[in-house]
């Protein structure tokens, strides 16, 4: 199987951005890099001439390069940038990730991935995106590994699919904007605050018990994901790709532990107890790829 780095969800500035990705393509093992902004427009600090003259500047690299659009499409502004993107995605010859119907819309007959945020449940929704242009499909998070299997097996069209197997579970976007209404400041006048939160800001429970992560207008889970433990089973289903989500710290080492892994040089045990440092120690969930509650964590037998 394949590595492909996710988009970064969070706000890290244009430098921030750029610096990432430099650092993803020259230092890791990744095969897939995926560029541009899905939470807010108000984040598009590359234009999408500076994400292809981005992706131009990494191609040397040999990673494969997918622009990322938003998951949620609202105004006529971010639909025109939207086309823009498709527009230097389709220039290039890279595929673009569409994470709203509007974007398969628009890019009907372009090459691209259907994200995560596009409901792919069944085989019939499979086959009917691979017929507009699609050529690899993320699997919506909360689908379980009998799930995913059942739709591989039953599909007819050649699409590649890939899984979200580590990370912050990216689960919805809002219209509001969480972390604005956090200062008590409106939407149009957020100040970036989100900003100040590199891997987002945890939402705890009366009780004090960590339960969802807020990034500006999208919810995360406050666990991370985490499939480590079970590649051999997604790669008995038929999955193709494995998706890391970005975090702030340790990017590389998350990188090179599941490449150790899925290359059969490091064990179920030794990949866990890694991860888990890099963790500091939080608890892992993987309760949806188990037909779980989400936040739930199933071990591997031991």
């Amino acid at each position: 199987m394949k590595i492909a780095i996710g988009p970064v969800l969070y706000e890290w500035g244009k430098k921030g951005l750029r610096d990432f990705y430099r650092r993803m393509a020259e230092t890791t093992s990744a095969d897939i890099l995926y560029i541009g902004e899905v939470v807010c427009s108000k984040r598009n600090h590359l234009s999408p001439e500076e994400m292809a003259q981005l992706a131009e500047a990494l191609r040397p690299t040999g990673k494969e390069i997918v622009f990322s659009t938003l998951g949620l499409v609202m105004t006529e502004e971010e639909q025109l940038y939207l086309r823009q993107v498709i527009q230097e995605a389709t220039r290039l010859g890279v595929m673009f990730e569409a994470n709203d119907m509007a974007g398969v819309a628009i890019g009907e007959g372009c090459l691209m991935v259907a994200g995560p945020h596009i409901t792919t449940y069944n085989p019939e929704t499979l086959d009917f995106l691979a017929g507009v242009g699609v050529r690899r499909v993320v699997a919506p998070v909360e689908l379980s590994q009998a799930m995913i299997a059942g739709i591989m097996q039953q599909i007819r069209s050649q699409v590649e699919m890939e899984v979200f197997a580590y990370g912050r579970l990216p689960l919805t976007f809002s219209a509001r904007c969480y972390t604005a209404r956090a200062f008590r400041l409106p939407k149009t006048n957020c100040q970036y605050k989100c900003g100040e939160f590199p891997d987002g800001m945890i939402m705890k429970t009366q009780e004090d018990e960590p339960l969802l992560n807020i990034n500006g207008v999208q919810t995360l889970s406050a666990r991370v994901f985490n499939l480590v433990a079970e590649v051999e089973q997604l790669a008995a289903s038929g999955v193709k790709i494995v998706r890391l989500s970005p975090q702030s710290q340790g990017m590389e080492e998350i990188v090179h532990i599941w490449h150790e892994r899925l290359s059969g040089r490091m064990d179920v045990s030794e990949a866990l107890q890694r991860l888990q440092t890099i963790n500091h120690d939080e608890p892992f969930c993987n309760g949806y790829y188990h037909g779980r509650a989400g936040l739930d964590f199933v071990a591997p037998p031991g």
